[in-house]
Formats: C-alpha cells, structure tokens, sequence
C-alpha cells in the first residue's frame, strides 16, 4: 500500500501555493499596472509629436524648406521606432520616416481643426508581428496647402521591458513559492514537534504503565482537547485491565471453592468404604457443588453477552403490577421460611424486556430476603424521578458499611463472603442487576440507613413500546 504524503509536506505545500498565489495575484496587478501606464505615456507622447508637427508644418515658410532640413523632425521624434509620413493633396510625400520601410495602411484622417484624443489612435501590427500605434490627422501647410499626416510608432521597446518583466516576475513568483515551501516546511516540522513528543510518550505506554498520563506542559492549546481525551482513555483503560484482573482473581477463586469441596468430599469418601447413605449423601452434596458452578458459568455467560452488547433486547409493554405478584408469588415460600413478608406496591406499565427486567427484580428480592431481619416486610414499589422510572426492593435490615455501598454491585463482591448461602449467585446477582439497566439506557443506586437497605433500579419512563 503506497505511503500518502506527510502532513507536514502537505501544509508546507498548501502555504507555498497560497503564496503562490498571492505573489501571482499581486505581480499580474502590478504587470498590468506597468502596462497601462507604458500605453498611457506612449500614446500621450505620439498625441504630443503629431500636434508638434502640425505646428511645425504650418509655421514652416515652406514645405521645400522642411525637406532641406529633415534633422529638425527627426531629433523630434526621437527613435527608430517612430514613423512620420507627411503627403501633399496629390499623394506625393513630402515627409516620409520609416526605418523599416514598413508597409503603413491607409487611415481615415481628423479633420485639421481637431485635437486628437487617444480614442483616435488605432492599434496596428509590422509584418514581423510587432505591434504599433497610428494616427492619421490632417494639416495645413504654408498658405493653407492640405496636408495628409500619418504618425505612428512601433512598440519594440516596450514588448521587449514588457517581456523582461514577465520572465522576472514568473522567477520572483516561483522562487518566492520555493522559499515559502523550504519555510512552511520547517516551520510546519516544528510547529508538529509536539505531535512527535506525544506520540513518543503514548508509545511508552505499555499495560504496565498505564498509570501514566500525557503532560500538558509546553503543549499548544489546540492540543490540550485531544489530550485530555487521551488521558481521560487511558483512565478507563486502566480502570477496565484493573476490574479484569480483579474479575479473573475472583473467578478463579470462586470456582476454586466448589471444586476444593468436590475434591475434599470425595477424596474423604475414597478413604474408606462407606454405607449407601453416606454414598448418597456425598453425591447430594456433589450436586449442589455442580448446580452451584452451573449457577456461575451461566450468570458469568449472560454477563459476558451483555458486554458485548449480543444481548437483544425485546422490548414490550410490561405491566408492572402484574410483574410483582409474578415475583411475590414465586419468592413466597422462601420468604415464610424466615418469616418474612412481601409487599408487591408496583403499578403502572413500562416498556422493558420482560425476561430480563424480571430477572433483574428477581435478583434483588432473593439479595433482600437472604438479609432482611426476621419477621419483617420487603416492599416491591415504584416511583418516578431524574428523569428514570425507579423499581425499588425495600427491606430493613442492618445498614450496609459505607465502604462497600461503591461496590456493591461489581462482580463476585460480597459485603460479607460468610453467609454464602446454597441459591447464593456466586457475588453476580447484583452485577447482573446493574448489567440489565445498563443494556436498557438505565443505572442503579443502593441506599442504606436508619435500618434500612433500598436497591432501585432505573429504567427510561417510555410507557408504550413503539
């Protein structure tokens, strides 16, 4: 695959072709400036050498006397370039200048009691292609004899300035757009000097040092967004490989447990015959060992989907009221083992993924009847707030320490490991809790006091599916 070019060659390019540009911009005004101001002059000039020989032409006390001394309107002229052609009414010439023996057109001339303008004079070309100008006026001579007179000049002089300035204005255009080049360069080489710093120090980034940031010292400010969007990056990167390597530690001490107590169980039971019972015993307890892994690897597979967002989410009307009873009626018995009541205050409807929304609850109400005082009620209600519907699971309790509220609801965290239960969701409960509000757009909160524990979860209030 072919390099595309540098950034800094395509600034550096980019300056020299806006100076480019520019220069040109500026030297063609400046051409054309010169141009019209050569034309100017010369015509202005010619105007004054025709309007000079008509005074010269009537003043003279004879034509024959102009022809004896063809010096005087010569040095008028001034150059080669110059053409006189001065004819009697019978078309013989009494003055004819004409260096290159030019084959001059025949011109309408203005009548002889008019001053001529620049309007009058005509442009015309030499038969080698070189431009002039002409001007056919008529005169009288001495005693009022008509006169023909054509003046004109041939603009070598001035093609040839004309020219010499075009080559110097086309080598000031491109040398100034070289120079702007080299300059672009190496002022865009260490304007991008930063750029070069930073990316030597993400590239001393490594999974070892992700505690380090980007400094923003000498940095331009233009910088200091992306930077901060990097740092911020590199915060949750951390953050993520930390909660990775917490989340491994923790699995694997949590399958560690169940299969040290199917090691421990059946290694006791190998050491010497038992009865049938005590076989039957040991295979019990072996099944609840495997339900219990069971348990985690499914809890740890829908986490797992949810992460990479391969959960779909079946959104549909859910009538809450008729969810609760669902719920109270399948934790029922496990609640009247501790004597523990439930109360189903949910009401209303909310669009939701069923399935899901009821295992979130479901987790919940297991997590408060497992730490619920005795003889005591656990409030399934609703309110609306912040902009979330709240689904909240109330029940007294002892206050959970301000410590652990944080971390409640990160993965196989447990206040109090100890009281493991054997429908215990190997400290994924809650982590699925907050996974299932999370994939539907919501979040979760705990509060905990005055003997009181409240785990709400909050869902966008769209009542109605689309």
């Amino acid at each position: 695959m072919s390099r595309a070019p540098s950034l800094a060659w395509r600034l550096a390019l980019a300056f020299a072709l806006v100076c480019a540009v520019v220069l040109g911009a500026i030297g063609f005004y400046l051409y054309r400036s010169l141009e019209r101001e050569l034309a100017f002059r010369d015509d202005q000039a010619l105007l004054g050498r025709v309007e000079q020989v008509r005074i010269l032409l009537q003043d003279s006390d004879s034509l024959e006397g102009l022809q004896e001394r063809p010096r005087l309107y010569q040095n008028m002229l001034g150059n080669r370039e110059s053409l006189l052609r001065v004819l009697r009414a019978d078309g013989t010439a009494l003055i004819d200048i004409n260096p290159a023996a030019e084959q001059l057109p025949e011109l309408p001339a203005l009548a002889a009691d008019r001053r001529a303008q620049r309007g009058d004079l005509r442009d015309w070309r030499a038969a080698d292609g070189t431009p002039a100008r002409l001007l056919a006026v008529a005169a009288q001579g001495p005693g009022g004899e008509p006169l023909h007179i054509l003046a004109g000049k041939l603009m070598i002089e001035r093609e040839q300035m004309l020219a010499s300035y075009r080559w110097r204005l086309y080598g000031g255009v491109g040398g100034g757009a070289l120079l702007a080049l080299l300059l672009g360069l190496g002022l865009v080489r260490r304007g991008l000097a930063p750029l070069r710093r930073l990316a030597g120090a993400v590239a001393g980034i490594d999974r070892r040092s992700l505690d380090r940031r980007l400094p923003l010292e000498g940095v331009p400010e233009e910088l200091h967004a992306p930077i901060e969007a990097l740092n911020a990056m590199l915060a949750r990167l951390e953050d993520s490989v930390q909660r990775l390597s917490q989340f491994s530690a923790d699995l694997a001490h949590e399958i560690r447990t169940p299969l040290h107590n199917l090691l421990g169980s059946n290694q006791l039971a190998l050491g010497q015959p038992r009865s049938q019972g005590e076989y039957e015993e040991l295979l019990a307890s072996n099944l609840e060992e495997y339900e219990r892994l069971i348990r985690m690897a499914e809890n740890l597979l829908f986490l797992a989907r949810v992460d990479n967002a391969q959960q779909a989410l079946e959104r549909r009307e859910v009538a809450l009221d008729e969810l609760g009873e669902q719920l109270v009626d399948y934790f029922e018995a496990l609640a009247s083992e501790r004597g523990l009541h439930l109360d189903n205050r949910l009401h209303g409807q909310l669009c939701a993924d069923r399935l899901l929304l009821q295992r979130a609850l479901g987790n919940l109400l297991a997590n408060a009847i497992r730490h619920a005082e005795a003889d005591s009620t656990i409030l399934l209600e609703r309110h609306d707030g912040a902009g979330l519907c709240w689904l909240a699971v109330d029940n007294r309790g002892a206050a959970i320490p301000a410590e652990h509220l944080p971390r409640l609801f990160d993965r196989f965290f447990r206040a109090d490991p100890s009281r493991a239960a054997p429908g215990d969701s190997g400290g994924l409960g809650l982590a699925i809790v907050k996974s299932i509000a999370e994939l539907h757009g919501g979040r979760v909160e705990v509060l905990s006091g005055d003997g009181r524990n409240r785990f709400a979860i909050g869902l966008p209030p769209v009542e109605r599916c689309a």
